[in-house]
């Protein structure tokens, strides 16, 4: 209660009454009826996608598999040495043409090397893919089929790349220019 005075000089009492002041609800936007479809999948009964451990292994091996299928890696290296060294020794003659002959078979071995990780790469990026059409265990999660898509496209660019290598379209085999006659 407060007292106040009026102005004829009378004195009243006023009640203050205070009332909390409630915050407005907040409501919900609605969706479109497109996007109403699209709810999480917590409240429809249907089994939640596992982990995706497996199948996210399968992916990321496919990823790496296509990555050294473009880089070539230590064992392209180390094939495509192996694979020079093995021309150079089935030459009778160590002339400059067979030197180039046996660079050019090394290239050939790295084509294929990369070649075959390269397909390796299609293999296990569209096996993790398919994998859930197949074995009917429900879906894949996204990071492990954005992995295997990765490796995909990225063994498919490998892939290219040894084809276009061990048909000599990227870099044609070397001639040794014919020596001068003295």
């Amino acid at each position: 209660m407060e007292n106040t005075t009026t102005q004829n000089g009378e004195e009243s009492e006023t009640e203050i009454v205070s009332a909390a002041v409630s915050e407005p609800e907040i409501a919900e936007p609605e969706q479109p009826e497109e996007l109403a479809d699209f709810d999480d999948g917590d409240d429809d009964g249907e089994e939640p996608t596992g982990s995706g451990f497996v199948s996210g292994a399968f992916g990321l091996t496919s990823l790496v598999l296509a990555v050294v299928s473009l880089t070539g890696g230590w064992l392209g290296t180390v094939y495509g040495a192996r694979a020079e060294y093995v021309a150079e020794l089935n030459t009778k003659t160590q002339s400059t043409q067979a030197s180039l002959d046996a660079f050019h078979s090394s290239w050939h071995g790295q084509a294929a090397l990369g070649g075959i990780f390269a397909i390796a790469a299609l293999l296990f990026g569209a096996g993790v893919l398919a994998s859930p059409a197949l074995l009917l265990s429900g879906k894949t999660p996204g990071w492990a089929r954005a992995t295997a898509l990765g490796g995909l496209i990225l063994g498919a660019i490998g892939l290219l790349l040894a084809l276009l290598a061990w048909f000599n379209i990227l870099a044609p085999g070397l001639t040794a220019p014919p020596a001068a006659a003295g």
